[in-house]
């Protein structure tokens, strides 16, 4: 059973050293799997210290979460808007690409697959992204089946560490993901937010290891 909705995608993903990549640039690093899977194994894991908590009211549900990642907020911003690859390292994700850009605002169309039970749920969204470098990236869903999809992550320095807050706001049109428990959506939000803790670190490393 396929349901089509529009993708929640935690920073993003969530949905972050250096400022958004120009596709290019994007594209010469996704084709370096090489190098890319031979400093894979130097990766920490497992991050104890992500904390999420859901509030689903049956009609909008709030996300929220934070945790901490050994790395500078160049470092992390770097990674959280990549959006070009996110598919590399978020594996939800089967695909994301820029389609827009005009300053500090882009525009991301995005493909993911999650699966809940016996059900495969495929999501779609085109999102607008305003960005203020290494401090805070907003994205708000401008087309898909969601009637509102709304994500603010915010980089907070802490010593050599950063701090990622992460605020979203979703009230969905497709019916399953009104009944899905807030335990399944915080259980899906931490493994991408695992994920993305991983990339910053195998990234950090990599650059330590090549000079």
């Amino acid at each position: 059973m396929k349901i089509i909705a529009t993708s929640v995608t935690f920073l993003p993903l969530l949905l972050l050293g250096e400022p958004v990549l120009a596709e290019g640039g994007k594209q010469s690093e996704k084709l370096n799997t090489s190098t890319v899977n031979s400093a894979a194994q130097i990766v920490q894991p497992h991050n104890s210290d992500i904390r999420v908590k859901v509030e689903n009211d049956g009609e909008q549900i709030i996300v929220k979460a934070t945790f901490t990642v050994p790395a500078a907020p160049q470092q992390v911003w770097a990674v959280l808007t990549d959006f070009d690859n996110i598919s590399n390292f978020i594996s939800s994700i089967q695909s994301s690409k820029v389609v827009g850009r005009s300053g500090d605002d882009i525009h991301v169309s995005q493909h993911a697959i999650e699966k809940y039970a016996f059900l495969t749920i495929s999501l779609e969204s085109v999102r607008k992204i305003n960005l203020t470098p290494f401090k805070k990236i907003h994205e708000r869903m401008i087309s898909g089946s969601m009637r509102k999809m709304e994500e603010t992550t915010q980089l907070l320095p802490e010593g050599n560490h950063t701090r990622i807050v992460y605020h979203a706001e979703i009230i969905p049109d497709v019916w399953i993901l009104r009944f899905i428990g807030p335990h399944f959506i915080e259980n899906e939000a931490r493994k991408q937010f695992q994920e993305i803790s991983n990339e910053i670190i195998r990234r950090k490393q990599l650059a330590v290891t090549t000079g």
